[in-house]
C-alpha cells in the first residue's frame, strides 16, 4: 500500500518511470547507510534525496554552481579530495558526462577508504542529455570490466526496468497528462513482469543499472 502511494505520488510529480524505478533501487539499497557521502553529482534538489536514511551527512558537489552545490568540481578533473578520505560516493544518473569513465572510477577508487562503498547508477536507453556533454552508454559488462580494472573487487549490478518499461520511458515526453502517466507506467510495470524469465536473461533490455560496490 505504501509503494503504491508513492508511486502514484512520484507519477503527480512528473517523474518518469525510470526514475520511480531508480528511486525505489536508492531506497532499498541506502536504507542502512550512515556516516558521510559524497555525492558527485547531487543536481539541483534531486528526488532521491528523500528516500536516504534521515541524518546521513551528504555532500553535495555539482559542475553547475547554479545548483547551489556545497563544492563545485568538475569530475572530467582529478577530484580535488585526498586519498582514502572518502567514507561514501554516490555518482547517479551522470556517468555518461564524464569524458573518461575509467579515469573518473580509478579516481573514486582513489579518495574512498579500505571498505568504502560506492553507489552508482547508469542509464543504458536513454535520449541524448548534454549536461554539458553526453559521452557514452554503458552495458552490463562494460561497467564490470571498467570497475574491476579501476580496482573494485565486489560489484552488484541491478537492471532496472525491462522492456515495456524502457518504451514508456522513452516515450515520458509524449504523456502528456500525469493521469495518462499513471495508466501507462501501470501496464508496462505489468507487462514486464510477463516477459519470460528466460528471456530476461537471455536478453535482458533494461532502461539502467544501480550498483553497490565495495572497494
Amino acid at each position: 500500500m505504501v509503494k503504491t502511494l508513492d508511486f502514484i505520488q512520484q507519477v503527480f510529480k512528473g517523474k518518469s518511470i525510470y526514475r520511480i524505478l531508480f528511486n525505489w533501487q536508492v531506497e532499498k539499497h541506502c536504507h542502512s547507510l550512515a556516516g558521510e557521502v559524497l555525492d558527485l553529482a547531487a543536481g539541483a534538489g534531486a528526488s532521491y534525496q528523500r528516500y536516504l536514511p534521515k541524518g546521513l551527512k551528504v555532500t553535495k558537489t555539482d559542475f553547475y554552481a547554479g545548483h547551489k552545490p556545497d563544492k563545485v568540481i568538475d569530475f572530467n578533473q582529478p577530484l580535488p579530495f585526498e586519498d582514502e578520505t572518502i567514507e561514501n560516493a554516490f555518482l547517479f544518473n551522470a556517468v555518461n558526462l564524464a569524458r573518461e569513465s575509467k579515469e573518473l572510477f580509478s579516481e573514486i577508487h582513489r579518495i574512498l577508504r579500505p571498505s568504502g562503498r560506492f553507489f552508482m547508477s547508469s542509464l543504458f536507453l536513454a535520449n541524448e542529455v548534454a549536461e554539458p556533454h553526453d559521452y557514452l552508454r554503458y552495458g552490463y559488462d562494460g561497467l564490470m570490466k571498467d570497475l574491476k580494472t579501476a580496482g573494485f573487487s565486489s560489484i552488484k549490478i541491478v537492471r532496472i526496468g525491462e522492456r515495456f518499461t524502457a518504451a514508456a520511458y522513452l516515450l515520458h515526453p509524449c504523456w502528456l497528462f500525469n493521469f495518462i502517466r499513471l495508466v501507462v507506467y501501470s501496464l508496462a510495470l505489468i507487462f514486464d513482469k510477463l516477459i519470460p524469465k528466460k528471456l530476461r536473461k537471455k536478453s535482458p533490455c533494461p532502461i539502467g543499472y544501480f550498483l553497490t560496490i565495495i572497494k
